[in-house]
């Protein structure tokens, strides 16, 4: 089963709504001439948007798209899983339009980027799905689309200015797209499978990692969704916004109930109808024969 067959279906019933090497040609970056003492800057700027273990401090605190770790090993580890697997997973996986700004006052470092890859087109079975395929206008090449997923990020330094002690990301563009969507799952996806653990699991890496971009991307979009609900003054006094963590488990627990109730509801009723008129032809052989007696 595809990873994205669900994708559409997600969007159209929730309410309101291969390999090839990353080389520099294909990255436009953009820094302005400060750079951080020991040229921080400079060594991000080339290095992002997977960093070296030489990069963190040793209490490092890595938070994004679905992912937290802590611990210099551990934000290093994954970046190196990324960094080695996306390319092999996302088809012409490129990253590009980089843009590193200098530290401000609190010496944070923010940036943003775009990764951009080949996607599978996700299977349009219901007539929602149908349309909102045909209203995006995609170019389709053999089952597949171009699309780029928009990543911002921002990077605490230490008191030196040396190392990045937190390190946080997020996706920025419209997570209700028909594009975006397809971006964010299969990324996500890709993102999950690599840090999922090998051996007798093996197996379980293709599920596991379904399951965490599913939850994942459940979630970027109910956050978009209470932006878009609440007014400007509430978006000022309620800070970032966003879910909380209950409403998101509510939400995601009747989501899966409407999946499977679309799954499953047609083939229990024609098993049920299957049923009745099996008993009404049997009924009706029994009053014929009684008949006939």
């Amino acid at each position: 089963m595809s990873p994205t067959c669900l994708l559409p279906l997600f969007a159209s019933i929730w309410p309101a709504r291969a390999l090839t090497p990353r080389t520099s040609s294909l990255r436009t970056r953009t820094a302005a001439s400060a750079s951080a003492p020991g040229g921080t800057l400079d060594a991000l700027s080339a290095s992002l948007p997977f960093l070296d273990a030489g990069m963190y401090t040793r209490d490092a605190r890595y938070s994004g798209l679905g992912v937290t770790l802590t611990g210099r090993e551990a934000c290093a580890a994954a970046a190196h899983a990324w960094r080695d697997t996306l390319p092999s997973r996302l088809r012409n996986f490129a990253v590009d339009g980089m843009t590193v700004l200098p530290p401000d006052a609190r010496n944070v470092i923010v940036c943003r980027y775009r990764l951009c890859f080949d996607a599978p087109v996700p299977p349009a079975v219901l007539p929602g799905q149908r349309r909102r395929l045909d209203a995006a206008n995609l170019r389709i090449d053999g089952g597949r689309t171009r699309v780029t997923a928009v990543v911002a990020a921002s990077l605490r330094l230490d008191r030196d200015g040396s190392r990045v002690c937190r390190h946080e990301e997020a996706l920025v563009a419209d997570p209700l797209a028909v594009g975006t969507s397809i971006a964010h799952f299969e990324l996500l996806s890709a993102r999950s499978a690599a840090l999922q653990p090998g051996g007798q699991l093996e197996l379980l890496r293709e599920p596991l990692a379904y399951w965490s971009a599913l939850r994942g991307m459940m979630r970027v979009e109910l956050d978009e969704i209470r932006r878009r609900s609440e007014s400007d003054e509430a978006a000022v006094l309620g800070g970032e916004g966003g879910v909380s963590d209950d409403e998101f488990e509510a939400a995601f627990r009747a989501y899966m109930v409407r999946i499977f109730a679309i799954g499953f509801a047609p083939p229990l009723a024609a098993f049920a109808l299957a049923k009745v008129l099996l008993r009404v032809a049997s009924d009706s052989v029994g009053l014929g024969a009684g008949g006939g007696g």
